[in-house]
């Protein structure tokens, strides 16, 4: 099954299905670690806790909702 990140599933399908939402998890965010993770739009990212991609490198730079700073995440977390 394909994984898309926050940015990408809205981008395809209108929304976000949270498929990468919850790799990173809140503790480890506010230290400054994010889990890597593989985006069919992005390839290899790191994700925030609500699924952001935040690596600057990604196959979709530039555009926006891709490489966010780490800083606070994006999106709602409780969805």
């Amino acid at each position: 099954m394909a994984d898309f990140c926050r940015q990408c599933s809205i981008d395809l399908f209108g929304e976000d299905f949270g498929d990468l939402k919850g790799l990173t998890d809140p503790e480890s965010w506010a230290k400054g670690l994010a889990a890597c993770a593989i985006c069919e739009g992005c390839g290899w990212i790191q994700v925030d806790p609500a699924g952001n991609c935040v690596s600057s490198d990604c196959l979709e730079k530039g555009k926006p909702g891709h490489g966010l700073p780490w800083d606070e995440p994006k999106g709602d977390l409780d969805e």
